[in-house]
C-alpha cells in the first residue's frame, strides 16, 4: 500500500517561502515584508518547474507588525533610498481604512434611522453650537484618508528638522518620514478600533483617554526605535526628538474624539447649552 505525501496548498507555499526570507537576514534588504519586491502572479507551469512566489499583501501586514513590535531596531537596520513612500501608505492605509469604512457605515445608518432625537450636550457644546458640532465631527470622520497621508508626511517633516535642529540628521528626509510612518502602524490600528464604540456612543472618555495615553507611548517607543536604527543616533536623542510628532499625534486623535467624548474629567454638564434655543 503506498501513501502519498499531501501536496501543500499555493497560500501554504508562499507563506513557507515568506519565512524563509524572514529566516536568511541577507536574503532582501528589508525586514518589513511590506516593502519587498512585488512580482506578477506566476503561472501553475512555472510554479511546476520550481518558481518560487512571494506571500500576499495581508501576510506582509501582519509580519510586518510582528517585525515593528517584537524587534522595533532591527527592523530598521537597513534603508534602501529612494524610500518607497507607496509601501508606507498602503501598510497605514490596511490598518487604518477598512474599521474606517465600517464607522462610516455606522454613522451613516444611525443619521439615516433615528437622527432627530433630543440632542445630548456635550463639552464641546460649551464652545461650539451643537449642530456646527456634530457637521465637524462628520466632516472630520470623512477626512480621514486625506488625513491619514497628511498626518504622514507632516510627521516626518516635522522629525526630520527636529533631528537637524539637535545635531544633523545622517540619513534623508525620506528615511525619517519611512521611519515616522511604520512607527504609527500600531497605534493607529489600536485607535480604528476604539473609534468603533466612540462614534457608537459606547465608550466614555476615560476609557478612551487612557487607550490614547498608551497609543502615545507606543508610538514614542516605537518612533524612538525607529530613528535610532534608521539614522544610527543613540537611543536617547531618538527619545528626545519624537516628542514632536507625539505631540502631533495625541493632537490629531484628540481632536477628533474632543467632538464625540460625553464628558471630560472635571466638567460639569450645564442645564442647558447657550446656542439652544429653549
Amino acid at each position: 500500500m503506498t501513501s502519498t505525501t499531501p501536496v501543500p496548498s499555493r497560500a501554504a507555499r508562499r507563506s513557507a517561502v515568506g519565512d524563509r526570507l524572514l529566516a536568511d537576514i541577507g536574503a532582501l534588504w528589508s525586514a518589513l515584508p511590506v516593502e519587498w519586491p512585488r512580482q506578477p502572479r506566476p503561472t501553475e507551469e512555472k510554479l511546476a518547474e520550481g518558481e518560487e512566489e512571494l506571500p500576499g499583501w495581508i501576510w506582509r501586514v501582519r509580519h510586518t507588525f510582528a517585525a515593528l513590535l517584537l524587534r522595533p531596531r532591527q527592523s530598521f537596520a537597513h534603508v534602501q533610498e529612494p524610500v518607497s513612500h507607496a509601501a508606507v501608505l498602503g501598510f497605514l492605509a490596511t490598518v487604518r481604512l477598512p474599521l474606517w469604512i465600517v464607522v462610516v457605515v455606522l454613522v451613516g445608518v444611525q443619521a439615516a434611522s433615528g437622527g432627530g432625537g433630543t440632542m445630548t450636550l456635550r463639552p464641546i457644546d460649551e464652545l461650539l453650537d451643537p449642530l456646527l458640532a456634530q457637521v465637524l465631527s462628520t466632516w472630520l470622520l470623512l477626512m480621514v484618508p486625506v488625513g491619514l497621508p497628511l498626518l504622514y508626511f507632516f510627521s516626518g517633516i516635522l522629525t526630520h528638522v527636529a533631528l537637524a535642529l539637535t545635531g544633523g540628521a545622517p540619513r534623508s528626509i525620506a528615511a525619517t518620514m519611512r521611519a515616522t510612518g511604520y512607527a504609527l502602524g500600531a497605534p493607529l490600528a489600536v485607535m480604528s478600533v476604539a473609534e468603533v464604540p466612540l462614534y457608537l456612543g459606547l465608550l466614555g472618555s476615560v476609557p478612551y483617554l487612557v487607550l490614547l495615553g498608551l497609543m502615545a507611548l507606543l508610538f514614542f517607543h516605537q518612533l524612538a526605535h525607529a530613528l535610532a536604527g534608521t539614522h544610527r543616533i543613540p537611543f536617547l536623542r531618538g527619545v528626545l526628538v519624537g516628542l514632536v510628532p507625539l505631540a502631533l499625534f495625541i493632537g490629531a486623535a484628540a481632536g477628533r474624539a474632543l467632538f464625540l467624548l460625553p464628558e471630560l474629567p472635571g466638567w460639569t454638564p450645564p442645564m442647558a447649552s447657550p446656542y439652544l434655543l429653549p
